[in-house]
């Protein structure tokens, strides 16, 4: 099992191998922390940023990716992504009490846990996700600018 970041990092991998503010929500919490239950939702992923790297949903499609078989499921304090038959998963701990909203998302590999420290943004039904790998809480991104070590991961809810 492996963070966002090792799953846009196969998207990635994929795209490569065939060629290729302040929101204004009410939020709640529901164990998460606060913000979290107006995050859960079926998500579609609209693109994924890390470096002068974008990749979109019609990169991915044009490649054969089926869209229904590449989500992210947010449900309380727990986020899943699948790939293809592929499924990983972790738990979500967000602060929509800080500016820009905060988010860290922790996954277990065997013994190993591993933390991604990230901001987010929830924009109607369009949650963008920006985070830094292998860093520290205070490594944390300021803003929705992706880089070397930082990606952004845009995503659509479902109806």
């Amino acid at each position: 099992m492996r963070s966002i970041r090792s799953f846009a990092l196969a998207v990635v991998v994929l795209a490569l191998a065939v060629g290729c503010g302040k929101d204004k929500d009410k939020e709640k919490d529901s164990g998460g922390g606060p913000g979290s239950a107006s995050l859960e939702g079926t998500y579609s992923i609209e693109s994924i940023e890390k470096g002068p790297m974008k990749i979109t949903a019609a990169d991915l499609s044009k490649l054969g990716a089926k869209p229904e078989e590449m989500k992210v499921v947010i449900k309380g304090d727990k986020i899943t992504m699948q790939m293809g038959n592929k499924e990983d998963s972790g738990t979500i701990k967000v602060d929509s009490t800080k500016d820009p909203k905060q988010i860290d998302i922790t996954t277990k590999k065997g013994d190993k846990t591993e933390t991604d420290y990230g901001i987010y943004k929830l924009d109607g039904d369009v949650l963008t996700i920006c985070s830094i790998e292998k860093a520290e809480a205070k490594d944390r991104p300021k803003e929705f600018k992706a880089g070397d070590k930082v990606e952004i991961l845009t995503l659509k809810k479902q109806k």
